[in-house]
């Protein structure tokens, strides 16, 4: 253990004892600990999580895991009303998919532009 975890452990230790740390929000209730990015490292998931949370990821990641899963749940299934129903949600979810797409291709070129504009104005 580094110098620093064991400050940082003194110190967490010490609120606690202190009591600093009753009465959180959240506290007795269990941890939310599911696992959504499986295979990912650590470091992958802390930077995926940060881009998602400012806003540079948005609902296409997750559109395009949702897809994959109906892709693999379709390909497994036996039962046709079964097959039938996935494929239903399948194809709503690509309109979905491809209309979340069309808005960030057109959101991306009207920011690209006027950062052009601005970069060529510099260099004039």
């Amino acid at each position: 253990m580094d110098l620093f975890s064991r400050i940082a452990e003194d110190k967490i230790k010490e609120a606690i004892k202190n009591g600093e740390l009753d009465n959180l929000p959240g506290m007795g209730k269990p941890l939310d600990l599911k696992d959504d990015l499986p295979g990912m490292s650590a470091e992958m998931k802390m930077g995926y999580r940060m881009l998602k949370n400012a806003g540079y990821i948005s609902d296409q990641v997750d559109l395009r895991k949702e897809l994959i899963t109906l892709n693999d749940l379709i390909s497994a299934a036996t039962d046709d009303k079964e097959i039938k129903r996935l494929q239903e949600k399948l194809t709503r979810k690509q309109l979905k998919f491809e209309k979340v797409m069309e808005q960030r291709r057109k959101n991306t070129n009207v920011r690209f532009g006027s950062y052009a504009e601005k970069i060529y104005g510099k260099l004039k």
